[in-house]
């Protein structure tokens, strides 16, 4: 008798594992065991793994120390009896965080039979990259790798860890409700899709928005990204072409407004709270930018768009700034926007279309199973063991903020039997 089509793809069921961050990042000093970002914890005898990336916009290779993408205590990861990862030891998975033109970006997986917590953190070495590059298509223009430290190291995020099935399927609605069944039992049924508070904000919705600034170092971030819009436009003029004198004019005003905010700035603890009436003399400044810019469309090449999106993302960047020094981020930044950029990381109740295309509203980084992506990796390497999924989602803030990108790490099933990880393959897919 022929098996129907949902029984065929339950006989392509893996035992695989789900891999959750936690919401919002933690300090360095957190005793997490497993942990995307932050700084591994290596042993004394493991060099930091270097690679040649086209970390610069003229895309010559350079040798650097790849990015630290995260730390995995195997003995935490479910599998007894199943998984064919050993039961004990530590995974540090390092990766090029310059994405652009990349499909197998440098990456290194390293081994060590020992616990997660067995060494303190390892130093980052002076020749680390920074994320996404240096002026890199994806780099946050406004971090400065000289002074601020999440420009080269991503935020602490301390790992939980959820067994599920994975099916293997291409865009097939059966498969597709096998898949969701599995997720929901892992994760439950999800939440209800909300908005971003902060994603796609225009320049009215922040002149509704009383909240900000509200300390100090948002203030600093937001003057570094109205000055790289500045210095950029004056540099490179309009896309080849000379600016007006009008444009010019406009926009050396502009750069002397925010040093003069950055030089009030650099006299104030960041974490101090801004007082009522530098707020409103803040907020009349960045108004005057955007509306400014707004006048110079189609004579500069940043839209005003570009304003809006860069302060909705220094308030994000801000709060996890706060979250990783132990700041009281409920007492000291606005809970609407704490609980925005929580919200990122809930499970939504996914639909009939997101199980189909296996495309989900949240991140679903995994280990095992098929793993997916919007290409072929996951056909390519039927053969191989998925070690880690990491998809592309706003915490990653620039170099892997895409939810449409997928990063992989493959190992051969031989070479695992050996643990052999010196021959470990990086995918990287974009939708």
């Amino acid at each position: 008798m022929a098996l129907s089509e949902r029984d065929e793809i339950e006989q392509t069921a893996r035992p695989a594992v789900l891999v959750r961050r936690c919401d919002l990042p933690v300090p360095l000093t957190d005793p997490a065991r497993s942990f995307f970002g932050g700084l591994p914890r290596l042993p004394p005898q493991f060099d930091w793994p270097t690679a040649e990336v086209r970390v610069t916009i003229d895309r010559e290779l350079e040798k650097v120390a790849l990015t630290f993408v995260a730390q995995i205590d195997l003995a935490e990861v479910p599998g007894g009896g199943w998984s064919p990862l050993p039961t004990r030891g530590t995974l540090y998975f390092f990766c090029s965080s310059v994405f652009c033109g990349e499909s197998h970006p440098p990456g290194r997986v390293l081994y060590s039979p020992t616990d997660g917590d067995a060494y303190a953190d390892r130093a980052p070495p002076p020749d680390l990259m920074p994320l996404a590059g240096t002026n890199g298509d994806y780099q946050v223009k406004w971090l400065d790798p000289n002074l601020d430290f999440h420009s080269k190291v991503e935020f602490k995020y301390p790992l939980s860890f959820r067994p599920f099935r994975d099916f293997y399927f291409l865009e097939d609605a059966v498969g597709g409700e096998l898949m969701i069944k599995e997720l929901c039992r892992a994760l439950g049924p999800g939440e209800p899709p909300q908005s971003d508070l902060l994603q796609f904000r225009r320049v009215p919705d922040y002149e509704k928005d009383q909240d900000w600034p509200f300390n100090w170092l948002l203030i600093t971030h937001v003057v570094r990204s109205v000055l790289s819009h500045v210095q950029g436009d004056l540099t490179d003029g309009y896309f080849g072409k000379p600016l007006t004198g009008e444009a010019t004019v406009g926009l050396e005003r502009l750069h002397a407004g925010a040093i003069g905010w950055l030089e009030r700035s650099q006299e104030r603890t960041p974490m101090d709270e801004v007082d009522p009436e530098i707020k409103a003399s803040f907020r009349s400044w960045w108004f005057d930018v955007a509306h400014a810019y707004k006048d110079l469309a189609g004579k500069v090449p940043t839209y005003v768009g570009s304003i809006a999106d860069d302060l909705g993302d220094a308030i994000n960047h801000t709060i996890r700034c706060m979250a990783a020094q132990d700041v009281d981020i409920f007492n000291h930044a606005p809970s609407s926007y704490v609980t925005n950029l929580a919200l990122q990381n809930h499970w939504k109740t996914p639909t009939v279309h997101d199980g189909k295309y296996r495309h989900f509203k949240t991140a679903l980084h995994q280990m095992l199973g098929y793993g997916s992506g919007p290409q072929d990796a996951a056909e390519e390497h039927l053969e191989d063991t998925l070690l880690l999924q990491i998809q592309g989602e706003l915490a990653f803030l620039g170099w892997h903020s895409n939810i449409g990108c997928v990063l992989h790490f493959w190992i051969g099933r031989d070479l695992l039997a050996q643990l052999d990880f010196s021959q470990v393959v990086a995918t990287l897919e974009c939708d």
